[in-house]
């Protein structure tokens, strides 16, 4: 058998990454977290727009912790109940769903109510996803801010001191 991070580095990238992340769950559970602020396991699984099953979201949601993507931590109010964080790896991923999202408008016919709240985020305001960028840094690695679902929409995320 093959030591995975010898056939890791015989990979390029754009191959290795289609092996690690090109899975349905995976930009699914991403958004979820980081543009919804759903951190816990039965807050993704219930509020999911496509519908993953539990056993589904069990198992991305450790892969993904795995991948370095999420880190996990216990809940303050609750001992049993783990939340999920962007890691820096899961942060920097966040402008490529907007890439996929701004594709995916442009070429297909994703629900036009969400194409119209993250157009801002798929053209060309790099300054926009940057400031949304240091708002998720805040909020998953340095634990400083608790937002609201929908922080990110782009009139709030202008008013935001960063």
């Amino acid at each position: 058998m093959l030591d995975a991070d010898i056939v890791e580095k015989e990979m390029c990238p754009i191959g290795l990454a289609s092996h690690l992340l090109v899975d349905k769950w995976v930009p699914i559970i991403l958004r979820d977290i980081a543009l919804f602020d759903r951190r816990g396991f039965n807050e993704i699984l219930k509020k999911n727009r496509e519908g993953i099953s539990a056993a589904s979201l069990a198992t991305r949601l450790k892969y993904m912790v795995q991948l370095e993507l999420l880190h996990v931590e216990k809940s303050n109010e609750h001992s049993q109940k783990k939340l999920y964080f962007l890691s820096e790896a899961g942060i920097a991923f966040v402008p490529i769903l907007f890439q996929l999202a701004g594709w995916t408008a442009k070429f297909r016919n994703p629900a036009p109510e969400i194409v119209q709240l993250t157009h801002p985020f798929h053209t060309d305001q790099k300054d926009l996803q940057e400031k949304m960028m240091k708002q998720l840094r805040k909020i998953h690695i340095h634990k400083k801010v608790d937002p609201d679902p929908m922080w990110w929409l782009a009139d709030e995320l202008e008013q935001l001191a960063i």
